[in-house]
């Protein structure tokens, strides 16, 4: 398995025009990938675009944050609330850009400052629009049209994210060649891991039309907190977690999959929470929301009501990790522009 090393230089294309056109516009757009269902990119996606707006919101920047839903499932919209509702296309805009017919649709304000482009089963449509003819390189210009149709858009955006589908390499190649940085989440079964041969073949293909496609890391998802013990001082009070078992066993595999590419795993580890994952989508709300309204004076009542066994510190907890794994991520996200673009 091959992944392109960090540092890697670019190289002439024939379509260098259009690249170097578009490349500019699309220095913080971040895909989501891993070829391997139920691996977190979904939660991912939706939790560090709505952490991102929010920062925006707070900060009083006029900036905003898209998430595009790149997936047929379409359960973006269940995580942050917008499926089924008004705007909704199930991912039509996204044809209409690759069919080069129309423009992105995008539903503004989910949250404040957050933006978002449906999905949904209208995708399943991408691979047989790919097979049509539209000039006389079709695929190259296809490949390069959601890249165009984000480029007229980034200048609103401080950040893009993008959730890709497992096994659809039409979609998650529309989706590599428009990016800059690559998100991959990593649970804790094996095939997960194998997932990551998807990715490497993905950037094999998207290099060839996006030199500057970079591996972001490796975010561990879905492990059992039962494998992180809590280290403390000497007056008991905790400074540090430690992993063992299953856990560090698992974070020394993927590091030997992943070699010398220089793609980093992330230190925070999101572990599984399947009530608080399950009360999220239901309620169409991200970690620290559900926090939130966990928090709140009704929440006895309603678990009670419904015989839920979802405790505050559970949803907090999840919250707290989403918290430092977005903080970690978008710090290497920083570092890599600063040395791309210095």
């Amino acid at each position: 398995m091959t992944f392109p090393h960090t540092a890697s230089t670019s190289h002439a294309m024939s379509t260098q025009e259009i690249i170097e056109a578009i490349r500019p516009k699309l220095r913080r757009v971040i895909i989501v990938l891993n070829n391997k269902g139920g691996a977190g990119k979904t939660t991912t996606t939706a939790n560090i675009s709505a952490q991102l707006a929010a920062a925006l919101h707070s900060a009083g920047s006029s900036k905003r944050v898209l998430a595009l839903d790149l997936d047929p499932q379409g359960n973006l919209g269940l995580d942050l609330g917008h499926q089924g509702k008004p705007g909704d296309d199930e991912g039509q805009s996204v044809i209409d850009v690759v069919e080069g017919t129309g423009s992105l649709h995008i539903i503004r304000d989910v949250r404040p400052q957050l933006d978002v482009v449906p999905g949904g089963k209208i995708l399943k449509r991408i691979t047989a629009s790919m097979i049509g003819t539209r000039s006389i390189d079709p695929r190259r210009e296809i490949l390069l049209s959601l890249a165009e149709a984000l480029a007229e858009v980034a200048h609103d955006y401080e950040w893009i994210l993008i959730d890709c589908p497992p096994n659809l390499a039409d979609l998650q190649h529309l989706a590599a060649v428009a990016a800059e940085y690559v998100l991959i989440p990593v649970c804790f079964d094996q095939g997960a891991i194998q997932g990551l041969e998807g990715v490497s073949e993905v950037f094999d293909v998207a290099t060839r039309l996006n030199p500057s496609i970079t591996p972001l890391g490796v975010l561990l998802f879905g492990f059992d907190r039962q494998h992180l013990r809590k280290i403390r001082d000497e007056d008991g009070e905790v400074i540090g977690l430690k992993e063992i078992g299953f856990l560090a066993k698992k974070r020394r595999e993927i590091a030997e999959v992943l070699g010398d590419s220089g793609i980093p795993i992330f230190q925070t580890v999101i572990t599984r929470a399947v009530n608080v994952a399950d009360q999220c989508r239901k309620h169409g709300r991200v970690f620290a929301e559900l926090a939130d309204l966990t928090a709140g004076s009704d929440w006895k009542r309603h678990a009670k009501q419904h015989q839920l066994t979802l405790s505050t510190e559970s949803a907090e907890t999840s919250a707290i990790e989403m918290e430092e794994a977005t903080a970690e991520i978008i710090k290497r996200a920083m570092e890599l522009e600063a040395e791309a673009y210095a």
